[in-house]
């Protein structure tokens, strides 16, 4: 009896421990392609999440914190980066916060600009009371153009750190993976500007310090990120070239709004060196809400480049999405109105649209 009753509370401690056990994790990170050449571009996948079978709960947001780096930073610039879900995630990205250094941005613009020597990225839950789900992994994806040498290997890391998580198992809380540059480029970009012009077009121009066995350049219009368009060749150049070299040329038919400008470099054996792309806007009005305060029940409108496929999304001051009617689609406008009466106070307003999202500053009166 005595023996049944020891086996009854031994197998009561190992359900308690399950029920409660939780073990937030960082994998190690992938690099596609491990060997960069200078001027070409990988992708570095960090897997992380939750690798027990129960959720992770947190009360406090800053108890659990999945934290990645990319160095050094002259060699590796960190070009867009996005948040994925895959194995067990059974709810989206969306809870999740990211941060890069000191700059607040949010998890999926394709454009950003860090600073100092670190490229450094922390995730947070948004809203802690909605637990990671058990056996649950995120992948947080970026893209590093090499822009210079390093042969000992740069390398990538990523770390967990759960201070408010009794049960956490440390081995699987630190990740890292190393990558080596070779170099040089075959064009030393000095710098690279689209510039909107007063009779709408937009003039591109680049400088170079250095062209080895150069052929030409082509340049490239987006409104995404993801699907370019040819603007114009050039191929009268130098071979080679160990002075300054400068370039223009004019975009007749840009698009409207907000657009992207890629500079490739072709050299004589027919391979291809992609620069960092540059944005342009061209619109005769500012984006923005307006009028700007609203009262609560009145309707306002957001100024935009595609009003049909851009997602809007709007966030009281605890964070979560404030419910708004559409009520009509205008050229570059889009006409809202919050569904029922709000609160006065300030709301903020996101625009998510040809690869980029602007926050704007919504006051209700």
């Amino acid at each position: 009896m005595v023996r049944k009753l020891l086996l009854i509370i031994l197998l009561g401690l190992c359900t308690g421990y399950s029920t409660f056990a939780q073990d937030p994790f960082v994998g190690i990170p992938v690099i596609n392609p491990p060997d960069l050449v200078t001027g070409h571009t990988a992708v570095v996948t960090f897997p992380f999440g939750n690798a027990s079978a129960n959720p992770v709960s947190v009360d406090k947001a800053d108890q659990l914190v999945y934290t990645f780096i990319v160095l050094p930073y002259e060699c590796l610039r960190v070009t867009s980066f996005s948040l994925t879900a895959s194995a067990g995630a059974t709810y989206t990205p969306d809870n999740l916060i990211v941060t890069s250094d000191t700059v607040f941005i949010p998890y999926n613009p394709p454009i950003i600009t860090f600073g100092g020597n670190v490229t450094r990225f922390t995730i947070k839950q948004k809203d802690t009371s909605l637990p990671i789900p058990g056996q649950a992994t995120y992948n947080l994806v970026i893209s590093m153009l090499a822009i210079a040498p390093f042969y000992n290997g740069a390398y990538v890391q990523g770390a967990v750190t759960s201070s408010g998580i009794s049960t956490n198992i440390p081995t699987n809380d630190y990740g890292t993976t190393s990558v080596r540059i070779q170099g040089p480029m075959p064009v030393s970009l000095v710098s690279f500007t689209a510039k909107a012009q007063p009779d709408h077009s937009v003039k591109l121009a680049w400088t170079t310090s250095l062209e080895t066995n150069n052929k030409g350049f082509l340049i490239e219009r987006s409104k995404d990120l993801k699907a370019f368009e040819k603007v114009s060749e050039l191929s009268e150049v130098a071979a080679n070239s160990h002075a300054e070299q400068h370039y223009s040329l004019t975009d007749q038919f840009p698009y409207t709004g907000t657009s992207y400008y890629r500079l490739t470099q072709i050299d004589l054996g027919g391979r291809t060196t992609s620069f960092p792309v540059v944005s342009v806007v061209l619109r005769d009005g500012a984006y923005g809400v307006f009028p700007n305060p609203v009262l609560s029940d009145q309707p306002f409108r957001v100024s935009m480049d595609e009003p049909e496929t851009a997602s809007v999304n709007i966030y009281g001051a605890d964070g979560r999405v404030v419910p708004f009617q559409k009520v009509s689609v205008e050229p570059n406008k889009l006409l809202l109105k919050a569904s029922g009466k709000r609160a006065k106070g300030v709301y903020i307003l996101t625009v998510e649209e040809r690869g980029q999202t602007r926050r704007h500053r919504l006051v209700i009166d």
